[in-house]
């Protein structure tokens, strides 16, 4: 053999083992852990005292780590309960630190907000032992980081989930964008997929005492069915605080009957969420190069400065709608009729109104304002920021349409939930999301103010 050839030969091994000690400047880790009671638990996500009889689908905690080539680090964790405490979010956070050293900061923790999964007491044994297992879903995703890539970007699933103050003109979702984390190793193999969309695990009523994730579960299975068992998966809550699958929050509350709350008709709703994540997928490049930032934040956001109602109108209005549902109900006729649901709505209204009115005059009046944690993260030339409740949906398209990315979502559900937070728009109807609500009409403003003040701190 020539000198010739040899040296050409030496040259292309030199390449490939330069190519092979090359790796990712990005690296990414997956984590997922089972948080199924292992005995039957008061449920949760309804005005109700049900006890679980038994498990349809597991419920999980689920866990997302990206580190860029700088060390910075962001974790992203979803839990399959209808909320995080800040208890338990503290709790969360100190494991994850302890075992990873992970910064608190860079910790996103979101519920997803099924209503079929038990209720989480504080010094119970299931709330040790879902904290466990919340840190164990991160501390896998840590320990099993690789080189890898991601890309992010987004779709619309048209008619998932409903405007449900505005079913009876179309119902149509305000923003029905989900966006979706495509994540692979270094080769380009499809290692997990991620996706934020706003719209309440509630498609199950109070009767249902089967332990479940609801729609997100059916979604979650018709993706892994097409890209295999061993692509990790996850669910991550929007801006959903007016948005489920078809049915008033008044109807849902009373327990009316629904041909439409039903696993047959959830396997539908998931499945329109799987289909439409999976044609968005090819569409998705995916790079190494990936800056990721964090920041967090505590704003004084605006309770609200008047109620509809005095505390004795209130009482009265309960009582003639409690005189009017007695008569309904001591005639036959009007058994299954949309009457006697709605005068079983009006009593639930009324009484969430009473006691909407007793918290707010027995409140401290030099109490104006309630402290809210808010995190952003940014993850190349997108951002997610976060909201510790059940933004309107409306709220969460102002905050994209006012961010200087392009790319920005909304993470809803974060630790600490502080309820509804409704549109300014909607504070002239009231009803259930209103009513409940420990902020006001202002409110709006400053979510958009902070959130996008909050962005600015990513910003290069």
């Amino acid at each position: 053999m020539n000198k010739f050839l040899i040296n050409i030969i030496l040259f292309v091994s030199l390449l490939m083992i330069q190519a092979s000690c090359t790796e990712s400047s990005l690296k990414v880790g997956m984590g997922e852990t089972v948080i199924t009671p292992a005995e039957n638990l008061q449920m949760a996500g309804f005005a109700r005292s049900q006890v679980s009889t038994g498990v349809h689908d597991d419920l999980h905690a689920r866990s997302l780590v990206i580190e860029d080539d700088s060390n910075n680090v962001v974790l992203f964790m979803t839990v399959s309960l209808v909320s995080i405490s800040d208890p338990m979010a503290e709790s969360i956070r100190k494991g994850i630190e302890e075992k990873t050293g992970i910064p608190s900061e860079g910790i996103v923790i979101t519920a997803t907000h099924t209503h079929a999964g038990p209720s989480v007491k504080k010094d119970s044994a299931y709330f040790d032992f879902a904290i466990e297992k919340c840190v164990e879903s991160a501390v896998i995703a840590w320990e099993t980081r690789v080189p890898g890539r991601i890309g992010i970007e987004s779709g619309e699933v048209f008619d998932l989930g409903k405007n449900r103050r505005r079913l009876l003109y179309g119902g149509l979702h305000p923003d029905p964008e989900v966006a979706v984390i495509k994540i692979e190793d270094k080769k380009g193999k499809l290692l997990g997929i991620a996706f934020n969309y706003g719209c309440h695990p509630s498609g199950l009523d109070w009767q249902n005492t089967l332990i479940s994730e609801d729609w997100p579960y059916f979604a979650i299975k018709g993706i892994k069915d097409r890209v295999g068992d061993h692509v990790w998966v996850a669910y991550y809550q929007g801006a959903e605080g007016n948005i489920n699958v078809g049915y008033t929050a008044e109807l849902s509350a009373v327990g009316a009957e629904m041909p439409i709350r039903n696993y047959w008709y959830i396997e539908k709703k998931g499945n329109q969420m799987a289909e439409a994540i999976l044609k968005i997928l090819p569409t998705i490049s995916t790079n190494d190069n990936q800056i990721v930032k964090t920041a967090r934040a505590h704003f004084e956001y605006p309770l609200r400065d008047s109620y509809p109602v005095t505390v004795r109108e209130a009482e009265k209005s309960l009582s003639e709608a409690k005189t009017k549902l007695e008569t309904l109900k001591n005639k036959p006729e009007f058994l299954h009729t949309r009457t006697l649901d709605n005068a079983y709505v009006d009593v639930f209204s009324e009484n969430q109104k009473l006691n909407g009115a007793k918290r707010f005059y027995n409140r401290d009046p030099d109490v104006k304002t309630i402290t809210v944690e808010q995190q952003v993260v940014r993850i190349g030339d997108a951002v997610f920021v976060t909201f510790p409740g059940e933004l309107f949906a409306e709220i969460g398209l102002r905050i994209k349409n006012s961010s200087p990315y392009d790319k920005t979502f909304v993470i809803g559900l974060t630790a600490g939930g502080r309820g509804y937070l409704p549109a300014a728009s909607e504070f002239i109807d009231g009803d259930y999301e209103v009513n409940g609500s420990i902020y006001g009409m202002q409110t709006e403003e400053a979510c958009v103010d902070f959130s996008i003040e909050l962005i600015r701190k990513v910003v290069e």
